[in-house]
């Protein structure tokens, strides 16, 4: 892949002049709330292109479809949370650094939690059933192990090549 990196306050229209492929919505730090600018534009990229969210990305992608986000009494932090994948049953250990996280019961239109914490419960990952997007609240490029989460990366350019057919 070639990555571009574009600062935040990119709009959307100079995000789709590069063409992209794909957009990966990165980590934060910051409060998904106050974020309304980014929200937006993700609305506007939703269904154009294949997009994938980490941490903070996972969080402006659920408010762009409608959800909301609220305050963890305790945040989520460092490694050796684990979180089940849904469609599969596994479970992975990972690596995260959050305070905020997605209210899984304001998921609608489409939007279903793909990963759960098996701590707390909180959602920690997310599918559509339409739009090619995947989403994670942990951080799969810093897993505990040696390559636990790379898989989620395989599925996100699976979804980039077949949008690209």
């Amino acid at each position: 892949c070639q990555v571009v990196a574009v600062p935040a306050i990119t709009t959307v229209e100079e995000m789709l002049a590069l063409k992209p492929h794909g957009v990966l919505i990165s980590p934060g730090p910051g409060d998904p709330a106050l974020l309304d600018y980014i929200v937006e534009n993700t609305g506007k990229l939703l269904g154009r292109v294949p997009i994938m969210g980490i941490c903070l990305g996972h969080q402006i992608v659920a408010r762009a479809l409608g959800a909301r986000t609220f305050k963890l009494k305790f945040g989520h932090r460092g490694a050796n949370h684990p979180v089940k994948d849904l469609a599969s049953g596994r479970v992975y250990i990972t690596a995260q650094n959050h305070g905020y996280a997605v209210d899984g019961d304001s998921l609608k239109g489409g939007l279903e939690a793909s990963h759960i914490n098996l701590n707390d419960g909180t959602v920690e990952g997310l599918v559509h059933r339409e739009l090619p997007l995947l989403t994670i609240q942990y951080h799969s490029e810093a897993s505990p192990g040696p390559r636990d989460n790379e898989y989620l990366f395989d599925r996100f350019l699976t979804m980039v090549a077949d949008a690209a057919q």
